[in-house]
């Protein structure tokens, strides 16, 4: 892959140069192991880009990684994949080459903007702005990863719920299965503008588990979101210290 001069392709093709191809192998520095990595990543490559291995909740069985603008201006930080993992922005850098991308806009407060449908399942492009927006399922205490879930309709199609991106997100099996009417039910709901948590999926537990019913949201897939509150925190105590000092000196 060093080799800008080595030919590529189908190495059976009659057109393929074989004098070409004898002197690229002749200028070949790498060893047998570092030669089958490279077979075996060029392989996987051309696998995952066949389509033969089918599709997985409705999208195409690949890998799925998710960054941020400032992410890829900086090239600094991780990107998260689709099965709850990270990857350093550098190598998620080098996969977004041969890659096809998918941009997603969302608003001020982390959500995708409007992308809606009229069919009852949710498009491809839904579930790759859920992925990117919501990383796993929205149940609070859940760390099942978006590629275990479904996509959720916050108010059931049944009764009249849209399948429209902000009225959607995700929910593994079991998790999905917990919402309903029934007495030990729980319900969904999207977070007020005005919230701590405004536009994430707020989840409210039935009565048997909390009889106040409060609503609450699943931070366990955006630490980060908690690690930047935190420091907000921490620095507005800071700056209050110190007027305080200043106000109480002499």
């Amino acid at each position: 892959p060093d080799d800008p001069d080595s030919p590529t392709g189908d190495a059976d093709s009659p057109s393929l140069d074989r004098d070409q191809l004898a002197k690229a192998a002749a200028r070949d520095t790498r060893t047998a192991g570092q030669r089958n990595h490279d077979a075996l990543k060029t392989g996987l490559r051309h696998l995952l880009g066949s389509g033969v291995l089918g599709s997985h909740r409705g999208l195409p069985v690949t890998a799925i990684v998710t960054f941020g603008l400032d992410q890829l201006e900086s090239e600094t930080g991780v990107a998260t994949t689709a099965s709850g993992g990270i990857v350093p922005i550098r190598d998620a850098l080098a996969m977004f080459e041969g890659a096809h991308p998918v941009l997603v806009l969302f608003d001020h407060h982390g959500r995708p903007l409007h992308l809606g449908r009229s069919k009852r399942l949710a498009s491809a492009d839904q579930r790759l702005a859920l992925i990117a927006a919501s990383r796993g399922c929205t149940r609070p205490g859940c760390d099942a990863p978006a590629t275990m879930t479904a996509v959720h309709h916050l108010k059931e199609w049944n009764d009249g719920g849209a399948t429209d991106i902000e009225s959607l997100d995700l929910a593994c099996d079991p998790c999905h299965a917990l919402v309903h009417d029934g007495p030990g039910g729980w319900q969904t709901r999207t977070a007020p503008r005005d919230s701590e948590n405004a536009g994430r999926t707020e989840w409210t537990p039935p009565a048997h588990i909390d009889p106040d019913r409060q609503p609450r949201v699943n931070h366990r897939h955006h630490l980060d979101e908690l690690l930047a509150r935190a420091l907000e925190r921490a620095q507005a105590r800071k700056v209050s210290d110190l007027r305080h000092r200043r106000d109480a000196a002499p």
